[in-house]
């Protein structure tokens, strides 16, 4: 039975679902889309075990049939052709695909029967959280995830959720973002969970924001989370905790503190920090009334910089050691027009906010300092 589909469409579909398909796998079906055409509509599923994925489109055809295709093979051939009206077949275990200036393909495939089966969410809490809100906080909050394996609750993003509130945070130990959104989500008790950064960079990035109040549900149970929203469904396993008190490391009692326009600052940091140490990354801040110079001193290359900019500062004189990488990241997340840096000595953390007298949401970053040695200036 012939399935006919624009190559946009089909494309667009394909988009969304194959960056889920493991590169590696010791398991061969993985490496497949689970294609399912029924009338009226294609269903791609593709998981690696940890996340899973279906994308559901519409399609002209009727009769129903499904089959596990090559994912790399077929995304490649449906990229290169033009657009147009495709024409689809299944034929027992091969996928036929034909479009109108005569281009024929043929991709064995295989039986779905050993295909895994989409996970599903018992004991689920569900809530439905604007698409806005989950974008900032995915991407308030993921940048700090840790890429050490061996403390695996400091690889994912704890996500709090209760009836007034929700939050993400993530740490690794050097830095922390934070984003918290106040409202009325309906959660009858408070649930937290850690979520794979994976999953959730995923979704934001294949939703879009066309639609006027654009929203995605989602269900949360004890082992997986799953988000659903135009057509799309997501399911990824959570990390087991328990996730550190995050809490205990941001500093209450922060007496010294800056008000810096953030472009001004991010441009300083970046020129400077060309010529800091490779592995450290160290630049020196001296905060002085209504100034502050930023130094790198490196004598490995023999180059020094300096820069002085204009700040809002009357404490005493404080120098503070900062990671160029890292503070120029949370300088690019952070949207206001200036940027609030609380201090309190050489080694405690530093906190920064957006500097706004209404903000969208709450927002924290934390960075801890760096000694400063002597090669710092």
């Amino acid at each position: 039975m012939p399935y006919t589909i624009e190559k946009k469409s089909l494309f667009e579909l394909l988009q969304k679902a194959y960056p889920i398909v493991p590169t590696k796998s010791s398991l061969q079906m993985l490496s497949n889309l689970k294609v399912s055409l029924a009338p009226g509509t294609i269903e791609f599923m593709a998981t690696d075990l940890d996340h899973s994925i279906k994308v559901q489109g519409s399609i002209e055809g009727d009769g129903e049939a499904e089959l596990a295709v090559n994912a790399r093979k077929l995304f490649e051939v449906v990229r290169e052709l033009g657009e147009g009206p495709l024409t689809i077949r299944l034929d027992e275990n091969v996928l036929i695909l034909e479009s109108a200036d005569s281009f024929v393909c043929k991709i064995a495939g295989a039986d779905t029967q050993d295909f895994p089966l989409f996970p599903e969410v018992t004991d689920k809490k569900e809530v439905d959280i604007p698409l806005s809100f989950l974008k900032n906080m995915i991407q308030k909050s993921s940048f700090a995830v840790s890429r050490d394996e061996t403390r695996a609750c400091l690889c994912g993003v704890l996500w709090e959720i209760d009836k007034k509130k929700t939050g993400m945070v993530a740490t690794d130990g050097h830095r922390l973002g934070r984003c918290l959104y106040r409202g009325e989500f309906g959660l009858p008790s408070a649930k937290k969970s850690i979520v794979s950064p994976k999953s959730m960079l995923h979704i934001v990035r294949i939703l879009s924001s066309d639609s006027e109040d654009p929203s995605v549900h989602v269900a949360i149970g004890e082992k997986y989370i799953v988000f659903t929203a135009e057509g799309v469904m997501l399911c990824s396993k959570l990390i087991e905790g328990p996730y550190p008190d995050y809490e205990k490391v941001i500093p209450k009692n922060n007496p010294k503190k800056a008000i810096i326009e953030r472009s001004l600052l991010q441009e300083a940091v970046r020129r400077v920090s060309v010529l800091s140490n490779q592995k450290t990354h160290l630049v020196k801040f001296v905060f002085r009334n209504d100034e502050l110079e930023i130094v790198v001193l490196n004598r490995d290359i023999g180059g020094e910089a300096r820069q002085r900019i204009p700040i809002e500062y009357g404490g005493e004189e404080h120098t503070v050691g900062f990671n160029a990488a890292y503070l120029s990241e949370i300088l690019g997340i952070i949207t206001s027009q200036k940027v609030r840096i609380e201090m309190s000595t050489q080694i405690s953390a530093c906190l920064l906010f957006p500097d706004t007298s209404e903000p969208e949401s709450e927002d924290l970053f934390l960075i801890m300092p760096l000694r400063i040695m002597e090669e710092a200036g």
